[in-house]
């Protein structure tokens, strides 16, 4: 079964990077990021950090937000430099409803983020990196600068239309089996991301129905342990 870890409430940013390195047979990590007004990127929690704190960290610099849990992007990539399995950094959007009245603004500000993660992803030549956004308006940015890497959305109620990328992350309220395994037959990636209980006993739920596809399916999940061993009766 093909598990990514995603960052856990019970492990600050730091020590759970630290602790990734220690598991066997992840298939993966997921880290959260989002840019400081003085270009600095960092990871966050996507479970912890709502539009306001992202707000707050795109408008200060980051010797004005000591108070936040912070490991930048870079430092994060330097420990994972052993890691083998894939690396994907979900750009976390920019707070577009305060620049709406300035498309060209939104569209430039991602391009600048886009671009600021670049250099420093391509400082790990090594890393098997997969780029992904559940922003489109990012997501475009992201095929254009990133040509060489693994492109990816995340899914949600809020999701345009369809983009043809190279692979998808599911919500477990946006799990469809005929949709899912119509991109598997494309030899896209599939994706399920679980951010907490209600969300590991849905996609429970969804593969005791639907179990074909069980094994090709891959796992975000912030409690690994527990749903590989929740899945082994179905």
């Amino acid at each position: 079964m093909m598990i990514i870890a995603h960052k856990s409430n019970l492990y600050n940013n730091k020590n759970f990077v630290e602790s990734v390195n220690q598991l066997e047979g992840l298939a993966g990590i997921m880290l959260d990021v989002v840019m400081t007004k003085d270009k600095q990127v960092l990871v966050f929690s996507r479970v912890t950090t709502n539009k306001i704190t992202i707000n707050t960290i795109q408008n200060n610099n980051l010797n004005e937000i000591s108070y936040y849990d912070i490991l930048t992007l870079e430092d994060a990539l330097t420990m994972l430099e052993g890691f083998k399995g894939k690396i994907i950094i979900n750009l976390l959007p920019l707070n577009e409803a305060l620049l709406i009245e300035d498309y060209q603004k939104v569209v430039d500000n991602n391009l600048r983020y886009t671009e600021v993660v670049k250099t420093i992803t391509d400082k790990f030549v090594h890393a098997n990196i997969y780029i992904c956004s559940s922003s489109y308006n990012l997501l475009y940015q992201i095929i254009r600068v990133f040509p060489n890497d693994k492109h990816g959305v995340i899914l949600d109620e809020n999701s345009g239309s369809y983009i043809d990328v190279d692979f998808y992350i599911f919500v477990p309220n946006m799990l469809d089996e005929r949709i899912m395994s119509e991109q598997l037959s494309l030899k896209k990636e599939v994706m399920i991301m679980m951010e907490d209980c209600d969300d590991l006993s849905m996609v429970l739920s969804f593969l005791e129905d639907n179990r074909n596809n069980k094994e090709n399916y891959q796992y975000i999940t912030n409690h690994a342990k527990i749903f590989y061993y929740s899945t082994y009766h179905i």
